[in-house]
Parts: C-alpha cells; structure tokens; sequence
C-alpha cells in the first residue's frame, strides 16, 4: 500500500521520466528513436519502484546525471543501448550510494556512445554487482596494469616446511584508493582475482624488488616478523641434531617474506575503462 506521500514521491519520479526520456530534445537534447528506446528503457526500471519510494526520489537526479553525460557525446556517436541491459544497469544505480551510482551510469553512458559500446562487455554488469564500494574504489587506482606489490608474511621451520601465515597480501592500496575497510583489502584482492580483473603473478630471484622496500620497513610487516620470531616451537619427541646450526636443527620458526605482484588483466583493463567512462563536455 503507498501513501499519500510516497504516491506524490513516485508522480514527480515519473513526471521526471517523461521529461527527461519522453521529451529528450527539451533537456538532453537526444532525438529521434533514440529517445523513445530511453524512455521505454526508463518506464521498464521504474516499474519495480512503485513500492520502494526511497529508490524512486533517487530517479530525477539519476536521469539528470545520465542526461548530462549523454549530452556530453557527440550526436553521431550516441546509440541506444540493449534495453534489457540498460533498463538493469539503471536500476542498480538507483539502490547503491554514490560510489556504486557512478560506476552504474557510467558503464551505461559507455554502452551509449558509439566508440566505446563494443568494449562493453555483457559480463560487466554482473561484474558490477558482485563488488562492494572499496572494491570499486580499487579499480578506480588502477590507471596502468602493474605491478602493484604485495607482501605476505608467513611463519616456517628453518629447515622445513610453511606452518601459519601472519600478514596475508599487504600493500598500500588501500590507503591510495581511499578504503574505508583497510583490513578487508587482501579479501577485495582476492575477489578481484576470481572476477578475472586482476591476477598475481610471483616475483622471481631475478626480478627487481626495490617497490617491496617501503612494505618491508612499514611497521605492520616488522611487527608481523616480530610475533612469528617470538613463538616458540612446539617440543619434539626426537630432533635431529645439528653442531652447525648450534644444535637445534630444524625445530626453529623463521619469519617467510613472499613478494607478489598484482596485474591487471586485459579483461580488467576494459572493465576500468567502461565504468570510469565519462565523456568530456563539448567534444566533437
């Protein structure tokens, strides 16, 4: 049941979708078919919104900001987007906050610009739903393909093999894309890699390793190889002893430092580029 509130918030939501949609040439400015393929793209999004008045307040301004981006693309580059594709695209813009909104409409003004369509692919939606705001914030410091260091700090015998890990996947990602979870960032890592938008490749002998320098004087990895050097290893029934090791042969843990870098795929390189995908005002 709506009431007399919400119903008045869903009539300016559609008064918002005629003018803007319907009537394309008073404010964005886009003719012909094209704007009857958005105001059916617009009708089809709003159709859930009529019980959820909160998400249907958000459509005015949301029509606006795609209409200002639309308006940004040259004439003959602007092409209707599968309605299907953008009537969902929409809709998930309307029940994130703003970082998820902007990657939302920007993958959506994308898919309406000509030169940049056929880089759209039908997974990035998905894609989009499956990432939380930090993870966006993520993609969003990917402006080249790596490497971005990571460090993970483990605990081992000195003469065998890995027992724990103390600090999994560190970098400074997080602060440079400003997370609001830093602890969570290893996991968002990890998702990014699932999603095929980032891989991490090991670091050879070989390599050069002077990006590692800052993550390995940081406080955090210094402290992590403090707790691993400061446990005690469990008692052995029998240890095989060593006079070259000072008698304590292998029943040592030592702190393990594994250098990784993390890569953007190509796959990743063109989800960056459709949902950070804003047109510049007055190119032709």
């Amino acid at each position: 049941m709506i009431f007399g509130k919400e119903r008045e918030v869903v009539r300016n939501a559609t008064r918002a979708i005629r003018d803007l949609m319907l009537r394309p040439g008073r404010e964005i400015g886009l003719g012909g078919n094209f704007g009857g393929g958005l105001g059916a793209m617009a009708m089809l999004a709003a159709g859930n919104l009529r019980h959820l008045p909160e998400m249907a307040a958000r459509l005015p301004g949301t029509l606006r900001d795609l209409g200002e981006r639309m308006n940004a693309v040259p004439g003959a580059r602007r092409r209707a987007p599968a309605l299907a594709f953008a009537a969902q695209t929409l809709a998930g813009s309307l029940r994130h906050g703003a970082t998820m909104r902007e990657r939302y409409l920007n993958l959506l003004a994308a898919a309406m610009d000509e030169d940049t369509a056929a880089r759209v692919h039908p997974a990035f939606l998905n894609i989009l739903r499956q990432l939380t705001p930090d993870e966006v914030r993520l993609i969003s410091l990917f402006q080249h393909d790596g490497p971005y260091p990571l460090l993970t700090v483990g605990a081992r015998y000195k003469f065998g093999g890995p027992l724990s890990t103390e600090l999994r996947h560190f970098s400074r990602l997080g602060e440079g894309a400003g997370c609001e979870n830093l602890a969570r960032v290893p996991l968002y890592v990890d998702n990014l890699c699932r999603l095929g938008l980032t891989e991490l490749r090991p670091v050879r002998i070989a390599d050069d390793t002077r990006m590692f320098r800052p993550l390995e004087e940081s406080a955090e990895v210094k402290a992590a190889i403090a707790r691993v050097e400061a446990r005690q290893p469990p008692p052995l029934a029998s240890v095989q002893k060593n006079d070259d090791d000072g008698g304590d042969g292998g029943n040592v843990i030592v702190a393990d430092l594994q250098r990784k870098a993390l890569y953007v795929t190509s796959f990743g390189r063109q989800f960056y580029e459709a949902c950070e995908y804003r047109p510049e005002p007055g190119a032709r």
